[in-house]
């Protein structure tokens, strides 16, 4: 069997109930969520990855966005420090499973970074200042970096959580962005399609491996941009996981650039 690149994903605890949102009046149904995670964890598969589901941890109710704690470059891992305090321990259980396919390095403070603030487009590292990533935090991101040859570029970010919740990349020359949150100009060199209509999340989408976008419910104007494109699309519904802020992209790890045997044992 052809090896694949790899998916690390993080399973929903029953705390996900109580996970930090900006509309704490809506209420997340775990067990919706759960069928949701696993939907998304096969259309990952059908879309070229072998993914790993790593088992869920009470303590942490938003542990699920397992791209917030850790940004991998390549073979190496760096284990970020989120910006919200409740999330800090998150990336204590990444270390041994990351240390079987890539070099682990820690962040230390009074650097902080979410994963979800840091998007890869060839060997740039756009990254969001946000309220969850300082300046320390791409200093640090920066150094790590620059030793494989990426460059950051920093992106000031209106209305957003992260920067993937309205930037994310269809391939290494193409962004799709929501351009209410930055400004497009940032990304001089690169092809920016705006995102329709006028919520954020349309823009946060996962490349598969098979060239397919993984699109959550797109509208038809989004499936007939990405079509332009030249991209087909799969869609999944990660509603319970909006209701925390949540989208596609921090929902998994993905190493492209480590492949697995998709018949090994390796993971769950």
């Amino acid at each position: 069997m052809t090896p694949a690149p790899l998916a690390i994903l993080r399973a929903v605890p029953d705390s996900f109930a109580g996970a930090v949102r900006s509309d704490p009046s809506l209420v997340i149904d775990v067990d919706v969520a759960r069928e949701q995670h696993a939907a998304y964890r096969k259309a990952l598969q059908d879309g070229g990855f072998h993914t790993v589901v790593m088992p869920s941890d009470e303590r942490y109710p938003d542990s699920p966005f397992i791209e917030d704690p850790c940004v991998v470059l390549g073979r190496r891992a760096l284990l970020t420090r989120p910006g919200h305090p409740d999330r800090r321990g998150e990336s204590d259980a990444l270390a041994e499973p990351l240390a079987k396919y890539a070099t682990v390095s820690r962040m230390s403070e009074p650097a902080t970074l979410d994963g979800g603030d840091v998007l890869r487009v060839g060997r740039t590292l756009f990254v969001g200042i946000s309220e969850r990533s300082n300046r320390s935090g791409l200093g640090a991101l920066g150094s790590f970096g620059m030793s494989a040859g990426y460059r950051v570029v920093p992106v000031k970010l209106r209305g957003v959580l992260h920067l993937k919740s309205a930037v994310t990349a269809l391939d290494d020359h193409t962004v799709l962005a929501w351009t209410a949150a930055v400004d497009a100009d940032v990304f001089a060199g690169l092809t920016v399609v705006p995102a329709p209509g006028d919520d954020p999340h349309a823009a946060n989408v996962v490349r598969l491996p098979d060239d397919r976008i993984l699109t959550a419910q797109a509208s038809d104007e989004l499936i007939m941009l990405l079509a332009y494109q030249g991209k087909a699309v799969l869609q999944v519904d990660v509603s319970e996981f909006a209701k925390a802020d949540g989208g596609l992209t921090c929902l998994s790890l993905r190493l492209r650039d480590v492949l697995v045997d998709p018949g090994s044992t390796v993971g769950t």
